[in-house]
């Protein structure tokens, strides 16, 4: 079964169908949102809100995946969310959510994955946008173009650009 298939059912009240979708995107769907808004907390909400949508304003056509919808609407929810909560206050620097690190290698694993989400963060926002949706939003250049509303080579260039100051920070940070 597919999860336009799950999602149909789902739309229909079968409880198992909808735990499927969540379980099949969620976690995704999270990482995608932590990495645009940089908190966690507001990623859940991200998240949540994406789920509700999928429910309220249903896709008009199936032709592509389930997962390319949910992460169009969870890109334009996180910006829309992050705008929002910075009118309210000024965010800081966030750690990433810890994932419970006990013996030494996921301890440094850890700590090598701090550094490049603060390195990420720290791009300026047309890069991190295009950088984020193509490597944790796994959207293909094409599809940057259109949900950016940019040329190709927009993207491509700010892909590059955006690469090249991460391997530079990488380098200075001694990450290499």
């Amino acid at each position: 079964m597919n999860d336009w298939q799950d999602y149909n059912l789902a739309k229909h009240g079968n409880r198992s169908a909808w735990n499927r979708v969540v379980d099949l995107h969620a976690s995704h769907l999270t990482r995608l949102a932590v990495m645009l808004t940089g908190s966690p907390d507001l990623a859940q909400d991200v998240v949540q809100e994406v789920m509700v949508e999928l429910f309220r304003n249903p896709p008009k056509h199936q032709d592509g995946s389930l997962k390319g919808w949910l992460t169009t609407v969870t890109y334009h929810t996180a910006l829309k969310m992050k705008k929002r909560l910075q009118r309210w206050s000024t965010i800081g620097e966030i750690d990433p959510p810890d994932t419970n690190p006990q013996p030494l290698d996921s301890l440094i694993r850890g700590e090598r994955d701090r550094a490049m989400f603060n390195i990420i963060q720290a791009l300026d926002e047309v890069y991190r946008e295009v950088f984020v949706l193509r490597f944790y939003g796994e959207k293909s250049l094409q599809d940057i173009s259109a949900v950016l509303a940019i040329p190709l080579g927009t993207v491509k260039s700010r892909l590059f650009n955006g690469a090249k100051q991460i391997r530079k920070q990488m380098k200075d940070r001694g990450l290499t």
